[in-house]
């Protein structure tokens, strides 16, 4: 089949995308990705790993401005229907696959126009994902992107997609409830070839070094871990590292010295994707601490999988998408996450396990069953039906 994937970010630079691409080539499909460049030197066609790469420009007032004030400024949505138009019209395509939904009402026009099917592929709960923004919650943020319209407009887009596919089985759920359709789970688990291999790497001292990786908000749940850690009677062997960066650093590194733990915690560099993840694997315990929410209810994080891949148990809150996770693998411990309290206590009883066998149970756990190769056959039925009814 050919398929035509629609990106609104600028590539490569997406790991998901990359994946289903490459993973959809070497199930015998031809794969086109039409998405956007600032700089004239790439406007056009080219190749990367095997996916044809059409590349148009777009300026900063477009991705910057309109982009996020789309549904009530007409500019963005008119800016690609011309380009779809202009590759529709001269190539011929089975599929059009829209990355995530704002770019959704593009699919629709070209569901219509050309008589092509539309899969439409949900990476976040994008309105509670906004709901969760700062810039949502000021004045203008509620008069330029709506939350309540976007979550309109995701019922919309749902019911007139052909297909449907998702992170997680939660998302699928919550999803269903809104329009039916058919959903495909598609989780965020990691493509093995992409990394490089672990490596015998850990700390030879006695202490017990945490790990976070991923941005700082306050959605993301770390003040909930500094308090927790500020409870500890004996702080001597732990030590809190966050490989991250976000808006909300400043206010976590006040909490920091007020909770004075500042003694506690280190901001190494950030790290590089997936060039370095192999560093993970010096720590020796991996934490996802996101506050629960619908978005993060509904949600597929990959770290879990980087932290499993690389040796690390985890400590995890309790939003639904990763409880079953846990509770599976058996790499690692919820606690509650609002509750540094109950952070504190899982932890102590945390370490006072056989980390090196949990962090095992976590690999094996990947390599058997949560790896890129097992998720994406979900992907692969989903385009072998669309084929079948061709």
């Amino acid at each position: 089949m050919k398929i035509l994937m629609l990106l609104e970010n600028v590539f490569p630079n997406d790991e998901r995308v990359e994946k289903e691409a490459l993973s959809l080539i070497k199930a015998g499909h031809n794969v086109s990705l039409l998405c956007p460049t600032f700089s004239d030197d790439d406007i056009g066609e080219q190749y990367y790993k095997g996916i044809k790469i059409i590349r148009v420009k777009i300026n900063n007032f477009l991705y910057k401005k309109a982009r996020p004030t789309c549904l009530v400024n007409p500019f963005y949505f008119r800016y690609w229907r011309n380009k779809i138009s202009d590759v529709l019209s001269k190539n011929s395509f089975d599929v059009l696959h829209i990355h995530d939904l704002p770019l959704a009402k593009i699919g629709v026009y070209a569901q219509k126009k050309y008589n092509i099917k539309f899969v439409l592929d949900s990476h976040e709960n994008y309105p509670y994902m906004l709901e969760t923004s700062s810039y949502s919650n000021t004045f203008l943020g509620k008069l330029f992107v709506p939350i309540n319209k976007w979550k309109r407009y995701e019922k919309h887009m749902l019911a007139k997609a052909d297909s449907v596919v998702v992170v997680c089985d939660e998302m699928g759920e919550r999803m269903s409830s809104l329009a039916s359709n058919k959903y495909y789970t598609l989780e965020n688990t990691i493509g093995l070839e992409m990394f490089p291999k672990p490596q015998n790497i850990k700390n030879t001292d006695s202490k017990i070094r945490i790990l976070y990786v991923g941005g700082v908000t306050i959605h993301r749940g770390l003040q909930i871990v500094v308090r927790g850690l500020s409870l500890l009677e004996d702080k001597s062997n732990i030590e809190l590292v966050i490989l991250g960066k976000g808006a909300y650093l400043p206010e976590l590194k006040k909490q920091i010295k007020d909770c004075g733990i500042e003694n506690m915690v280190s901001f190494p560099e950030y790290l590089s994707f997936p060039e370095d993840a192999y560093k993970i694997g010096k720590y020796d315990i991996g934490i996802i601490p996101h506050l629960k929410s619908i978005q993060t209810d509904c949600s597929s994080p990959n770290k879990i999988f980087h932290y499993f891949y690389y040796g690390l148990p985890v400590i995890v809150s309790d939003f639904n998408s990763i409880k079953g996770i846990i509770k599976e693998s058996g790499g690692g411990i919820i606690y509650r996450n609002d509750s540094p309290e109950d952070f504190r206590d899982k932890l102590m009883v945390f370490i006072k396990k056989n980390l090196k066998e949990l962090g095992e149970k976590g690999y094996n756990y990947v390599i058997d069953k949560k790896n890129w190769e097992v998720s994406v056959q979900e992907l692969i039925r989903l385009y072998d039906e669309i084929s079948s009814h061709k």
